[in-house]
């Protein structure tokens, strides 16, 4: 089945010449242009593109401009050698990208100074240098830093660099990423998503998404480490450490700019935040902001959910469906799955958002699923009846267009309307993953009108949002690029 994986023509390696000479470097993380993309794959699908990309990407121009323009060549990283694994334990990554900023992040163990450089990209080319500084690693050596000179909707390149006696000498894995598109700038958005990644398997589904050059960012739905049994800070750390290092999360997370949440396992299974320990809240919520690449809130820098721009295509609302709900209201008419503040926050935001979809990241599903999956219906959306009926009857009634559920573990992949009638029944809600984790038994019995796809096993989501059309596009991969399905809904 054919995949989303061509951005208008295949990027073409080019080489300019200059006044003098031409500078030729080896690369080896392709990236792509920052236009639209298109809906198919006439060339055969993700593998034969990769293959196309290593051959393309084989050298890279670097281009000092015309003659006598002024403007200097801009030395490209890849010829200084890559630093030990150890030095960078969990590589690069970078998040909550706006049109002009970006948190860039990495885990230094080193003992060197560091000095942080961002590149805007011509495609393949280091068309100049945006951003350049020294940086200082903080607590456990992590280094997250805010850069504010991005070029909106560029692509992107990021590095670490050693320094010793003033020189580079050495460097991390190279970054990549894209800087949201200005307001006005209605392009096609390309989503990537997962959830649920054991800390005992390989996450060959994030090594896939991350050969790939088109995505403009990634949704960490939750469970992205499994921290069940930690309770201390220093354990805490040991079990992030275990899962970012593998080698699918240090591909992802350097390959495109992240969104995140957290469901249960960054904290433990199930937890209940009315009577977790308040040292092991304290352990859970420092080690999430230690390893994410996430801007805080300075009035309130434990909270996750945020809003971000992707132009006029998207606005991406992430949700706290975890660490404010209050079990010991379930049943009430004032049931509190998300805080009060964090529900009138998300209808005002839908009421006033003028882009043309409004995706949701809600880490736990809020459609409603067959009677045998009740059992758990404490743990979800379908637990605190008031406060679902809520959300839901007021983006009927308020006719919100564009609303795309995004959601993770539950162990299985699906498609659904949120509803089989009723409150919800034409919200649409796409379920992604297990990235690496055991399929969920009962996605056998997912059917009917309501359910349009299920499946158990282990992949990522790429979804493609479409504003002319007004149609989301969606493909569901495994671990060796193939895709599982391809579904389209309309969402004007």
């Amino acid at each position: 089945m054919s995949g989303p994986n061509d951005r208008d023509d295949e990027t073409k390696q080019t080489r300019r010449e200059f006044l003098g000479a031409a500078v030729v470097a080896a690369v080896g993380l392709g990236t792509g242009c920052g236009g639209g993309s298109t809906s198919e794959d006439p060339d055969g699908g993700v593998l034969a593109r990769d293959a196309r990309i290593q051959d393309d990407d084989a050298a890279t121009a670097i281009d000092a401009g015309p003659p006598d323009s002024g403007v200097a060549p801009v030395e490209p990283p890849d010829d200084l050698p890559e630093a030990a694994t150890t030095i960078f334990p969990l590589g690069v990554a970078s998040g909550d990208a706006t049109t002009t900023r970006a948190i860039f992040w990495t885990r230094y163990t080193g003992d060197r100074a560091l000095e942080l450089v961002v590149w805007e990209m011509d495609e393949n080319r280091y068309a100049r240098t945006v951003h350049a500084a020294e940086v200082t690693p903080g607590e456990h050596g992590v280094v997250s830093v805010d850069v504010e000179a991005l070029t909106p909707g560029a692509r992107h390149r990021y590095v670490f660099f050693e320094i010793e006696a003033g020189e580079r000498v050495a460097r991390s894995p190279i970054g990549r990423m894209r800087a949201a598109p200005a307001g006005d700038v209605a392009d096609v958005l390309r989503i990537g998503a997962c959830s649920c990644t054991s800390n005992s398997r390989e996450v060959a589904t994030l090594a896939h998404a991350a050969s790939r050059e088109d995505l403009d960012v990634f949704l960490y739905l939750g469970d992205t480490t499994y921290n069940d049994g930690a309770r201390s800070l220093a354990q805490y750390r040991d079990k992030w450490g275990e899962s970012l290092s593998r080698a699918g999360y240090r591909a992802i997370r350097g390959a495109t700019s992240g969104l995140s949440t957290w469901d249960d396992h960054e904290f433990d299974n199930d937890w209940n935040p009315e009577t977790f320990d308040a040292a092991q809240l304290a352990a859970a919520k420092q080690t999430f902001f230690e390893h994410q690449p996430v801007r805080r809130d300075e009035s309130a820098p434990d909270r996750v959910w945020k809003s971000m721009r992707w132009g006029r295509t998207a606005e991406i609302f992430v949700l706290d469906c975890r660490s404010e709900r209050k079990p010991s209201t379930r049943r009430d008419e004032d049931a509190e799955y998300l805080s009060r503040a964090q529900m009138d926050w998300l209808k005002a935001g839908l009421a006033a958002s003028d882009a043309v979809f409004k995706i949701l990241v809600n880490s736990v599903p809020i459609a409603n699923f067959p009677t045998l999956f009740d059992a758990a219906s404490n743990d979800r959306w379908e637990g605190y009846a008031a406060q679902r009926d809520e959300i839901l009857g007021f983006i009927d009634d308020e006719a919100i267009t564009g609303v795309l559920w995004v959601a993770g573990d539950f162990h299985l992949a699906s498609a659904q309307r949120v509803s089989p009638s009723g409150l919800g029944s034409s919200q649409i809600e796409i379920l992604a993953g297990p990235g690496a984790q055991s399929g969920n038994p009962l996605a056998g019995i997912l059917g009917g009108d309501q359910f349009d796809f299920q499946s158990t096993t282990n992949n990522y989501v790429v979804i493609d949002l479409d504003p002319e059309t007004t149609r989301a596009r969606v493909w569901w991969y495994d671990a060796s690029g193939s895709a599982i399905e391809t579904i389209e809904y309309p969402l004007g």
